[in-house]
């Protein structure tokens, strides 16, 4: 049995690593500026996620440039633009505005570039971005659908490209002290991985279609998706909408499955091999204007355990989202706001381990060391980023398979020898979208 006195030498350790004692916030650490030679230029494309992950990737970093920022509505482009150049004086000077993704592609100064799209745009810009010479961050969930993640893959491995994922968590020290955890044994046998996202379930009324604005190029918007007339709240809401996006499983909940995947490798109980079947319930409001339901849970099962996602409004262990390992001895909770070990008890009472705690404020600090991850290894020219693009398709390939599983009211097994559902026809109806004219779907 791990005894206190190892665990908290191992947590203390393992703290320090991060700068910080393991009772403490972490407001109180300050990170250690590195002698970088060399520059790195990005361009971003979609000026939502995507300034946020360039703001992050430029913050403490003053060998990251930015030469292009790109963006289908001129009011937004503007403004973001007007933002960096305030911010980012001498890292900006270069800096110029797209409109077209593929005009900013020709700029052959610019060494990697930002994909912050709605998701039904990824992979397409994924791939002319690799295709460019170019590394590629894509902002989670890496594709629209099961076809799209393999494609991407595909492509990665033809071009050989640097890589990453907006699955950030990956980089972010509570997790990371997390899978530290997990390795010492502590928790016993773990037999089921908690994650949830606590958001209200209220319908949305519906909206009536709309002319565009005439700062937006809408056409451009829709991309290689269908098309259908303007509409102020789709526009706003896209995730919502299974043409743009897979609603909280697909936007959340790759977060917390390629956390819990983490957790999964670290305790040495898989590492990332498919489950045996996904299933999925949910409620929708019939009047709701959304198309993706407001409540979903979702199994993903294995032979000795099994990972669940719920999308409820009732919080766990005291926490709006998160992840719990659950073992025989404790069970190990974490949220971007620290973590926590909740011991079992015998039978007259006695706690099995002691509970660990290190908590603070929430941190969105996981993006910055993921960004600039990404970043050092455009220096380097390597390949070794926190998140591949392997890693975010398989997260997204099971959210995908979670939603079809509600879409089909069926248990689904994904083979991904043959990229198909097993004996599932109704299923294999979702592997794919069909993309617009003129644009097509990526291929190798």
């Amino acid at each position: 049995m791990t005894t206190r006195r190892n665990f908290l030498k191992n947590s203390t350790m393992l703290a320090a690593g991060f700068g910080l004692s393991p009772m403490i916030s972490s407001a109180a650490t300050n990170r250690k500026e590195e002698d970088i030679i060399g520059r790195v230029n990005l361009g971003v494309v979609g000026l939502g996620m995507g300034c946020a992950d360039l703001w992050a990737a430029m913050s403490g970093n003053p060998w990251v440039h930015c030469l292009g920022l790109c963006d289908v509505n001129k009011e937004r482009l503007d403004a973001q633009m007007k933002t960096f150049q305030k911010n980012f004086p001498e890292r900006t000077t270069s800096m110029k505005a797209f409109t077209d993704f593929r005009e900013l592609l020709k700029v052959k100064e610019i060494d990697g570039v930002i994909v912050g799209t709605p998701d039904h745009w990824h992979a397409y810009i994924f791939a002319e971005v690799l295709k460019a010479g170019k590394a590629v961050y894509v902002e989670k969930p890496v594709g629209n659908s099961i076809a799209e993640c393999n494609a991407m893959v595909d492509i990665k491995n033809k071009y050989k490209g640097i890589t990453s994922c907006g699955l950030w968590q990956t980089s972010q020290r509570y997790f990371v002290a997390a899978n530290e955890i997990l390795k010492s044994g502590i928790l016993g046998d773990v037999y089921k991985v908690q994650t949830w996202l606590c958001q209200t379930t209220n319908p949305s009324s519906v909206v009536e279609d709309s002319e565009a604005p005439s700062t937006l190029d809408y056409n451009m918007w829709l991309g290689p998706a269908p098309e259908r007339p303007f509409n102020e709240y789709r526009f706003r809401r896209w995730r919502a909408y299974w043409d743009y996006g897979g609603g909280q499983q697909t936007d959340w909940g790759v977060h917390w499955i390629d956390s819990a995947y983490d957790g999964l490798k670290a305790l040495g109980l898989c590492d990332r091999e498919y489950p045996e079947a996904v299933f999925s319930t949910a409620y929708k409001d019939p009047t709701s204007f959304n198309e993706t339901p407001s409540c979903l849970t979702t199994i993903i099962q294995y032979k000795k355990f099994h990972i669940e996602w719920t999308q409820q409004v009732a919080h766990l262990y005291n926490r709006d989202k998160g992840i719990a390992w659950i073992g025989n001895k404790a069970t190990l909770v974490c949220d971007r706001n620290g973590y926590e070990v909740i011991p079992e008890h015998d039978a007259d009472g006695k706690p099995l381990v002691d509970k660990i705690q290190l908590t603070g404020k929430s941190e969105d600090g996981g993006i910055h060391e993921h960004m600039t991850n990404w970043c050092k290894c455009i220096l380097n020219k390597s390949t070794d980023t926190h998140c591949p693009i392997e890693k975010g398709a398989f997260s997204t390939i099971i959210a995908h398979c979670a939603n079809i599983s509600h879409r089909t009211g069926s248990r689904v097994v994904y083979d991904p020898n043959t990229r198909q559902f097993v004996d599932n026809p109704e299923a294999d109806k979702y592997l794919s979208k069909t993309y617009r004219s003129p644009w097509q779907f990526p291929k190798v």
